[in-house]
């Protein structure tokens, strides 16, 4: 698992620097380049930085709903809460309660498939518009494995989400399909969810 980070004196020479590049396989950005990067990101702020310099790092970094910042800040600095996009960690930080963080962002990384996006919250956004509407867990957990196999099978999705024996006949699944459909509709997704055949699904 990789993510890219900077640090706000562009000094690589860091005990921090050498732990995010060598421990976690984080990849090194200049701050002017990762400011503005459409993906999750770590910003480590420098060891002597004062909580001036923390704020104003963090205000000129992009703010994303679909990604997450982590700031690395010295314990030192007292900062009590940052927007729910940012996730703020104290260091010195322990190896694995550090990896522990890591792999919680990558859990929480939005799906996607061309301009929809699934984000934290249960919400699906079409990015064209930033029109936004809720899906329920059900359909939420439906949309992510379409998302990600594009074409599935029926059965699958009964057994892995709404817990059916495979061969069960039920209209419970082609019901979410529709009131995923006019979902998508609602918010303008040229998207559709069709049927191949009696066997497959598939987002297309």
């Amino acid at each position: 698992m990789t993510l890219p980070f900077a640090i706000t004196d562009d000094v690589q020479e860091s005990p921090i620097v050498y732990f995010l590049q060598n421990y976690q396989q984080c990849v090194f950005y200049k701050m002017d380049k990762i400011k503005n990067l459409p993906s999750n990101k770590i910003i480590c702020i420098q060891h002597n930085a004062s909580k001036t310099d923390c704020l104003n790092a963090i205000s000129a970094t992009d703010f994303s709903e679909y990604y997450t910042n982590i700031f690395l800040v010295p314990k030192k600095i007292e900062i009590l809460s940052l927007p729910p996009q940012y996730r703020l960690v104290f260091y010195p930080i322990k190896y694995l309660d550090f990896n522990k963080i890591i792999k919680s962002v990558y859990r929480q990384t939005s799906k996607s498939y061309k301009n929809l996006h699934l984000i934290s919250g249960s919400i699906l956004v079409n990015k064209a518009n930033n029109k936004k509407i809720f899906m329920t867990e059900t359909e939420m957990k439906i949309l992510t494995i379409l998302f990600d196999k594009r074409i599935v099978k029926k059965d699958l999705l009964r057994q892995s989400i709404l817990n059916f024996q495979p061969g069960v006949e039920t209209k419970s699944l082609e019901s979410h399909f529709s009131r995923i459909r006019k979902k998508i509709y609602e918010i303008d997704g040229a998207i559709d969810i069709a049927s191949k055949n009696s066997i497959f699904i598939a987002i297309q």
